[in-house]
């Protein structure tokens, strides 16, 4: 039978860690490092819920208050009045109203079936109401000027009503 020894002790010390730990570490510090790249990209591109309605409500108290200081005529404010409910219409159901006509995008019954029956006869109305004051020539329709940004109030709230919200 051979014989046992000893365990000889060595002057060198063991290293602290083995090439694989080493790996190891390395390993999972580049995978936290990608987790949390992919964390922040994901929060940098997820929508941001953007209150389409307050934004053109403030809109509206702009026009509103400039035309209380400065005389607009029917056909500026029916033009600024037209593009607000146009561009609101544009961010809310992704269409190209601001491009169209009136006429067009009463006719366009793709954009139009997201309202409902209501909605859509309130908007067509309304939008040739526009178009009535801005191409007739200044009538003195001081009392129908004033109605105009009510209106435009009721009809933004009521097709923002309309909407299905994201809960």
């Amino acid at each position: 039978m051979p014989e046992i020894e000893d365990i000889m002790e060595t002057p060198e010390r063991a290293p602290l860690l083995l090439g694989w730990q080493w790996l190891l570490i390395v390993f999972l510090c580049i995978l936290t490092i990608y987790v949390i790249l992919a964390y922040i990209k994901r929060k940098k591109n997820s929508p941001i819920t953007v209150n389409r309605l307050k934004d053109a409500l403030l809109r509206l108290k702009k026009i509103e208050q400039s035309t209380s200081e400065i005389n607009y005529d029917n056909n500026q404010l029916s033009i600024e009045l037209s593009l607000l409910t146009r561009e609101y219409l544009q961010d809310q159901f992704h269409n190209e109203s601001i491009f169209q006509t009136h006429q067009e995008f009463i006719a366009d019954h793709q954009d139009l079936e997201k309202l409902p029956e209501s909605a859509r006869e309130k908007l067509s109305t309304y939008l040739t109401a526009l178009a009535d004051h801005k191409y007739s020539p200044d009538q003195h329709l001081q009392a129908e000027k004033n109605k105009l940004i009510p209106l435009t109030e009721s009809l933004l709230r009521g097709i923002d009503s309309t909407v299905p919200k994201n809960l």
